[in-house]
């Protein structure tokens, strides 16, 4: 049940992606954002309000580099 709730919580509070990118502190950069509206990025990164589930799919989407291992920052997230 805490997990169903967890989850609920995740998919339905909505920040911007740079909110996201803050919160979460991961350590990773973007190098390509291929998940993100190339014609409209700043209002795609900066104002447009999404889920953490849709910041996660967009981020695994493009080109990053990161300090961690890809497990690392999955058990991170889940825990946030």
């Amino acid at each position: 049940m805490l997990v169903n709730i967890k989850m609920n919580k995740m998919n339905t509070e909505l920040k911007s992606s740079e909110d996201w990118n803050k919160l979460i502190q991961s350590g990773i950069t973007i190098l390509d954002p291929d998940g993100w509206d190339r014609k409209n990025f700043h209002y795609s990164w900066n104002e447009e309000r999404i889920s953490k589930k849709e910041f996660h799919n967009r981020l695994i989407r493009s080109t990053i580099q990161s300090s961690k291992l890809g497990m690392e920052i999955m058990d991170e997230w889940a825990n946030s």
